[in-house]
């Protein structure tokens, strides 16, 4: 493809013109000011042109390829929580501020990004939440026909993860004794369904059928979205114990099932203190979401629960999100190990009765 470049006396710096495509007055968000600069990058652009990645939207002002402008595109096109919308944006920024935000979003390959996450002085939980915000967000510019491939990126490993804390269940139901009456059927509720702290304060009515719990919505903060972490509509049975704690629950006087006060729906500060001074009066310190979603996965894999269904309770997409249920904290472990001297021995005499 024919090119070339020139120097522009009025403004005293040279453009390139890739025929028949518009002049370029600037390379890497700078004005093209030495002749060496404007064949460095007509022979790049040419390079392009040759293995068929050029486009020359990345060369213009404010290019839609640039990683300042991607991004926030991709932000704004992004269906998740304002928690996660909120990590995301802190990620892209790290990533802004490394590769500058005037960045090709295609010239980003591997060796980049090896630098890139070698260099980021953050824990490998924030370095593994960094480098994958990244890659989602290629990733959809994959399927926006922005990039052919999505690079490779440096093996990513997040820090070990916690064995999961649980409570069995007559141990939640100490705690429960121990909230007050008109605020307890709102952690009943959600420990028999393992709910989501933001899914159980968004029920409403209309998700309350004869038979069955709807779960659909969920709260981000006091933000509500028609649709649950996953994006996935959960139908589950209602249980005989689920029954009662409707009946018994405070009434309520709006559309929410669960009420602070008949007409509020709970925040999840007041739900947090509520919990919080129930478990010092048993003495115990575990964290909510543990204690309430959980606590059910481990009780049905403690009952021998096969994992899959175990898996559809919960909504996971994989089995490999349910399988984290499986790894028991050291203190169960012990209490497991304990339990064989209450095994009966199998002695000769036993022998001989049978």
């Amino acid at each position: 493809m024919k090119g070339s470049y020139h120097f522009d006396a009025n403004s005293k710096r040279y453009f390139v013109k890739l025929y028949p495509y518009p002049k370029v007055w600037r390379y890497n968000g700078e004005p093209i000011w030495h002749e060496k600069t404007a064949q460095k990058l007509l022979d790049k652009m040419r390079a392009e042109v040759d293995d068929g990645t050029f486009n020359i939207k990345a060369y213009l002002p404010d290019s839609p390829l640039s990683l300042k402008s991607y991004s926030e595109l991709w932000l704004k096109s992004s269906d998740v929580c304002k928690a996660t919308k909120k990590m995301y944006r802190t990620c892209i920024r790290r990533a802004i501020e490394y590769f500058g935000e005037n960045c090709d979003i295609r010239h980003i390959v591997y060796s980049k990004l090896r630098m890139f996450h070698q260099e980021l002085n953050l824990t490998n939980k924030g370095k593994y939440h960094t480098l994958n915000t990244l890659k989602s967000m290629l990733r959809c510019a994959v399927k926006d026909g922005i990039l052919k491939r999505l690079p490779e990126f440096p093996s990513l490993q997040n820090e070990t993860e916690k064995e999961v804390e649980y409570l069995t269940y007559d141990e939640q139901l100490s705690v429960l004794e121990n909230i007050p009456e008109r605020h307890r059927a709102i952690f009943a509720f959600a420990m028999e369904f393992g709910l989501r702290i933001g899914e159980v304060r968004a029920l409403k009515k209309d998700s309350i059928e004869e038979s069955h719990l709807i779960v659909k919505r969920s709260f981000s903060e006091w933000e509500l979205r028609e649709t649950t972490k996953t994006k996935r509509i959960r139908r589950l049975p209602l249980t005989t114990r689920a029954r009662d704690i409707l009946k018994t629950a405070p009434v309520s006087f709006s559309e929410y099932v669960f009420t602070f006060d008949g007409r509020r729906p709970y925040y999840e500060r007041k739900m947090r203190e509520l919990w919080k001074e129930a478990c010092g009066k048993v003495g115990l310190n575990i964290h909510q979401k543990n204690a309430i979603r959980h606590s059910l996965g481990c009780q049905l894999l403690d009952d021998g629960v096969d994992l899959e269904m175990v898996r559809d309770i919960y909504g996971h997409t994989s089995t490999d999100m349910t399988r984290k249920y499986v790894k028991r904290t050291p203190r169960r472990m012990l209490e497991a190990l304990e339990s064989r001297g209450k095994v009966i021995p199998f002695t000769e005499s036993l022998r001989n009765e049978n």
